[in-house]
């Protein structure tokens, strides 16, 4: 990210997009193995990552706001997820007529095999730990939920 010296500098705004985008791209390379390995898409870990136990069973509605796509998408990604025994579709509590989804227990070990693919990930190992805490600060910041104190 060093600018020729002729070169204009390069605005911060897009300093930061471009770092960005370079750590989603280091994030997904690193997680292609282990994707290959469960035979998962990553729109289908995508979806599994967004079903958070500690959220809650969502609807096929709130699922499709949480990964921003269309709810016929959603279907056809529980579908497959349903036919892998990774997800269940069961009568939501609050309206019977909605089906809220639900991890299996080995919907569940999937699940944490992702987070922890990405945790113990080289990309953050040459920070120290008060760097990590920082940044997990600053991202939760910028993602609007600060998990860092969690």
């Amino acid at each position: 990210m060093v600018n020729p010296p002729s070169a204009k500098p390069i605005p911060l705004t897009y300093q930061l997009a471009q770092l960005a985008y370079a750590l989603h791209a280091a994030v997904e390379s690193h997680l292609h193995d282990t994707l290959e390995e469960l035979d998962l898409t990553l729109t289908l870990a995508d979806a599994l990552w967004q079903l958070d136990p500690a959220l809650g069973p969502p609807s096929r509605r709130e699922l499709a706001e949480r990964l921003g796509c269309d709810p016929s998408n959603v279907t056809f990604l529980v579908d497959r997820l349903e036919r892998r025994r990774l997800v269940t579709r069961a009568r939501g509590t609050r309206d019977r007529r909605v089906k809220a989804l639900t991890l299996t227990p080995a919907g569940v070990e999937v699940r944490n095999r992702l987070i922890a693919t990405i945790a113990e990930s080289p990309i953050f190992s040459q920070l120290t730990n008060t760097q990590r805490r920082q940044l997990a600060g600053l991202l939760g910041r910028c993602v609007g939920s600060d998990r860092s104190s969690r």
